[in-house]
């Protein structure tokens, strides 16, 4: 996610902290698509469809 690149400011950190850690969550329990954990966050940038799915089976 390159999070050494960019700054945060108060709580910015704490919360972006979480919101990885779910997408990284996310992406760990999804098996439907083989691969590595990188190019299934690049698929869920790139396809909007296996991102709903991705969100959907996960109850957001």
């Amino acid at each position: 996610f390159r999070e050494d690149y960019s700054k945060k400011v108060k709580n910015a950190a704490g919360n972006f902290s979480v919101a990885t850690k779910m997408a990284l969550t996310i992406l760990k329990n999804e098996k439907t698509t083989k691969g590595s954990m990188n190019l299934k966050r690049l698929k869920a940038g790139w396809d909007e469809n296996y991102l709903s799915q991705l969100l959907q089976d996960n109850n957001f």
